[in-house]
């Protein structure tokens, strides 16, 4: 998945945007969560970074951020739907890790 944040930093190049830039772009009040991914080794985005990069920049293929498969930018309809696809799977996988974590922690709770 670090290739995932060699990618977003490939598209920031492309667009000649900065990380404070792409913080004010996507609405944060503070650079930090962007930094992070950049400088924290093992650091990957969060589904609202995700969600925030695919409402901003729309023509943004998702293949080509989680696989580095296809083309940075949607090419035509069938692009389009399987960057929908990839947004569906990474949000649907980190329901299922948020879901294990909390089933860890009761299990946890349950011990002590």
């Amino acid at each position: 998945m670090k290739d995932l944040v060699a990618r977003l930093k490939m598209l920031l190049d492309h667009k000649k945007i900065g990380i404070i830039d792409l913080a004010i772009m996507l609405g944060y009040n503070s650079p930090q969560k962007i930094y992070r991914l950049f400088n924290t080794p093992g650091a990957l985005p969060s589904c609202q970074i995700i969600e925030d990069l695919s409402n901003k920049f729309e023509d943004l293929n998702l293949n080509w951020l989680f696989t580095g498969k296809g083309t940075m930018f949607l090419q035509d309809t069938r692009d389009i739907k399987e960057s929908i696809e990839f947004k569906e799977k990474y949000y649907s996988c980190l329901e299922e890790k948020e879901k294990l974590y909390k089933e860890v922690l009761d299990l946890k709770d349950k011990k002590h």
